[in-house]
């Protein structure tokens, strides 16, 4: 082990340094602490041994100096004097002293101090060498949850899209890497459009594989096979209580994981101008036009997964040219601000009242913005996902 010595009488600096190569160090001499000092800010040695009582720089001052440093690595620091008081003992760990060896010392005792602190070195070493360890593997873990969350986003839609005389504008803020929400939209016949906004309950990695999945299937099996008649049309398109109602049956459990979920799904039929939503335990959409902005009055209905056999109810709905629809999680709502106070419904229905005479896409950059000065910090406790749809204004 590398060990500096600062010592101004050279008889027992030579001392000293005797033994501790008849020990197996390494020694470096230097004559007092401002040399001492000058050699540590150069090159990184673990142990010093240091005289208390030196010219221009003592042995305390010394201590206060390598302290205050910062190294990257820890200074083992034995302080050799002939003060042996409470007192000076007290000033000289208050310093950074990490022991001391009274003057003359003995060779044994200071052997075995040594020893103590080169225990001390050892297992500095080893937890930093753990640490560059943990490290590795949390940059490793960060790569593949950025990759995650890429792939997560790309399941997506644009943030702003049409289709089919109706135009889209999405909002999503994760509050980690990977997110339990999760929105879409598509075309499930030359008429009608799907669109769901789900939230998984919990956070994480968990979280985020159950609403990868959720979106895989909600993109499938959209048809009733057995199909019935609906006045004089035959629909074969699952209405959104039986699109929900199937995805609980699949979804619900008997153990513990509580893989359970809140959503909203709807059907909009742009030949009728109506659209049909079936919520399951989640915050009621909105509905913005030019008479009224205000929630549908809907009952919540049951989170998916939770109870078998569970019957959902739908609600319908004239989504005429220039109305629009805004669904979005409860993160929304339920933002707090340093305050601990939640942004709540009520907030969000006053501030779209102000906004519904803007465009779609400034209507949720204003939101977003209302909403990260709501927070006040840059983290959000739970994901916010917000999708807006709004029917063409024929003109």
């Amino acid at each position: 082990m590398d060990i500096l010595i600062a010592e101004d009488d050279n008889s027992a600096r030579s001392l000293l340094s005797t033994y501790l190569k008849r020990w197996g160090h390494h020694v470096i001499e230097v004559a007092d602490g401002e040399q001492a000092w000058q050699y540590l800010q150069h090159h990184p040695v673990h142990f010093v041994i240091s005289d208390w009582l030196m010219p221009r720089v003592d042995g305390l001052e010394l201590c206060r100096l390598i302290r205050a440093a910062n190294f990257q690595h820890y200074t083992y620091i034995i302080l050799l004097t002939a003060k042996n008081g409470k007192d000076e003992i007290i000033h000289g760990m208050e310093s950074g002293a990490d022991d001391f060896v009274t003057k003359p010392f003995n060779a044994s005792e200071l052997n075995a101090r040594i020893r103590a602190g080169e225990r001390i070195i050892n297992l500095e070493k080893k937890l930093e060498d753990r640490n560059s360890r943990l490290s590795a593997a949390n940059a490793i873990i960060r790569k593949d949850l950025e990759a995650a969350a890429e792939l997560q986003k790309s399941l997506l839609p644009d943030a702003t899209a049409s289709l089919n005389g109706l135009t889209f504008q999405s909002l999503f803020l994760p509050c980690t890497y990977v997110a339990g929400d999760i929105f879409n939209f598509f075309q499930l016949d030359d008429r009608h459009i799907g669109f769901y906004l789900l939230d998984v309950a919990g956070h994480g990695i968990p979280a985020a594989m159950l609403s990868v999945t959720l979106s895989k299937m909600l993109a499938t099996n959209v048809l009733d096979l057995n199909g019935f008649k609906n006045g004089n049309e035959y629909e074969t398109l699952l209405s959104p209580a039986r699109r929900v109602g199937e995805l609980n049956k699949q979804f619900h459990s008997n153990d513990d994981s509580m893989r359970h979920f809140t959503m909203l799904y709807g059907m909009v039929d742009t030949q009728r101008n109506t659209v049909k939503v079936t919520q399951a335990g989640h915050p009621p959409p909105i509905v913005m036009n030019a008479r009224v902005v205000a929630p549908l009055p809907t009952n919540g209905g049951f989170p998916v997964g939770l109870l078998p056999e569970m019957d959902y109810e739908e609600m319908e709905f004239d989504f005429n040219p220039g109305d629009r629809l805004i669904v979005y999680s409860d993160g929304v709502t339920e933002c707090r601000n340093p305050k601990d106070e939640q942004y709540s419904l009520k907030r969000l229905i006053r501030r779209l009242q102000g906004l519904k005479n803007r465009p779609l896409p400034d209507v949720l950059n204003r939101l977003k913005f209302s909403l990260n000065s709501w927070r006040g910090r840059p983290d959000f406790d739970d994901d916010i996902s917000v999708l807006a749809i709004e029917r063409a204004d024929i003109k």
